[in-house]
């Protein structure tokens, strides 16, 4: 079905509700905190009148469209997308795994992209005076085209986490390296320098604040990578250069040498590393005791790949603990299921019918796989439980 949309409230586990649907095979969540920033940025708590409800929708929705462009591109590279609004804006967020630069390169690109039709449409409707008599509908229009106007061109500034940054640092980082890697934020720190003052002037705060930050982001990454010069750091870095370069053995090397560094954040890059170049060879044993080993605190990818390797060897626990965490790192149906047979095994029912619901946002291309999912020996000791007969019955009845 091309369009599906499914709306329902569901309760988070520190007792926050956020609003989720569907919408062309991309769930969407919208955090308590975005309502209240809607709120404020169109000035609703000073004058609830139909201009500022105009505003907060056209923001509501160019928000979404922009985030869609993101989200479309990477579920046709075969990613799947989940889109988080929240307060100060949102993300489109995604499994990078297995997608090359480029793709990434157009899966940023394409926010601005679909989001400049809403200056485009916007523009020639009011041209062609197609809404001449009707104020409310020309009102709309005008602040859709010039809101887009203003955040089109500034999310394109070369300023990292904008949409403009990210295209600078997979270009940058594609042609010349680590160099390039660091030519982006210097660049970045460059246009905030130049961007915020004019901002400011202009009378755009949010706006300029907003970038002002981004920018000392920036600048802490450059002290950042200025401090690693000559260090463990800098030794990782070219461990990973090597791997991309298909220098197998000189990064495998470098790599393990930095298993034992004294660097927290660098040794546990490194065991990341290192454990999927087992994976690769066929070692899951080797990689599963490497990740096991580590702190989880300081653990991203590796997370994920620790917790399939723990349901593997039925280590149901260490799955639970860490499900909310793989899931954030790596939003897909498939982790949902993992987390919801987790918790089956371990015989907690709220949690397993918990996860199953999440599974189900996933749309009706995966009802199948739900129903057959409820019927796993993983739940049978929950399976007499009220609330997971609910949810169940009510998952059935949806994928007939």
């Amino acid at each position: 079905m091309f369009f599906f949309l499914k709306k329902r409230y569901t309760e988070r586990k520190k007792g926050s509700v956020a609003l989720n649907f569907r919408f062309l095979n991309v769930p969407v969540h919208i955090r308590p905190g975005f309502w209240l920033f809607l709120i404020f940025f169109a000035n609703l708590y000073i004058d609830p009148s139909i201009e500022k409800l105009i505003v907060a929708a056209v923001l509501l929705l160019s928000l979404l469209v922009h985030e869609f462009g993101h989200a479309l591109t990477a579920l046709f590279f075969g990613a799947r997308p989940l889109i988080v609004l929240e307060a100060f804006g949102g993300f489109a967020q995604y499994d990078r795994h297995g997608l090359t630069p480029k793709q990434q390169f157009l899966i940023t690109l394409n926010g601005p992209l679909l989001e400049s039709l809403l200056i485009a449409i916007p523009y020639y409707l009011l041209k062609m005076g197609t809404f001449e008599h009707l104020h409310y509908v020309q009102y709309a229009l005008y602040v859709m085209m010039r809101l887009n106007i203003v955040w089109c061109l500034l999310n394109l500034i070369p300023i990292v986490p904008l949409d403009g940054g990210y295209l600078a640092l997979y270009f940058f980082e594609r042609k010349f390296g680590i160099k390039g890697y660091r030519a982006s934020f210097i660049l970045g720190l460059i246009a905030a320098a130049i961007v915020v003052p004019i901002l400011y002037i202009k009378g755009f705060v949010f706006f300029a604040t907003l970038l002002l930050i981004y920018g000392f982001q920036n600048f802490q990454v450059l002290m950042k990578i200025k401090a690693s010069s000559g260090n463990p750091f800098s030794s990782y870095i070219n461990g990973v250069e090597a791997l991309k370069n298909n220098e197998v053995e000189k990064g495998k090397t470098i790599l393990k040498k930095l298993l034992k560094s004294k660097d927290s954040a660098v040794k546990h890059s490194a065991i990341e590393s290192v454990a999927k170049l087992h994976l690769e060879e066929n070692e899951a044993d080797k990689a599963y005791e490497m990740l096991l080993n580590a702190d989880p605190s300081l653990l991203k990818e590796g997370k994920c790949i620790l917790c399939r390797l723990a349901f593997e060897r039925q280590n149901y626990e260490l799955v639970g603990k860490h499900s909310r965490d793989i899931y954030e790192l790596e939003p897909t149906f498939e982790i949902a299921v993992l987390n919801a047979k987790a918790f089956g095994y371990i015989n907690e029912p709220a949690l397993a019918a918990g996860w199953l619901e999440t599974a189900s946002l996933f749309g009706e291309e995966y009802a199948d796989q739900v129903k057959a999912a409820l019927e796993d020996t993983a739940f049978n000791s929950v399976r007499d439980d009220e609330c997971f007969q609910r949810l169940a019955e009510r998952l059935t009845a949806l994928s007939i």
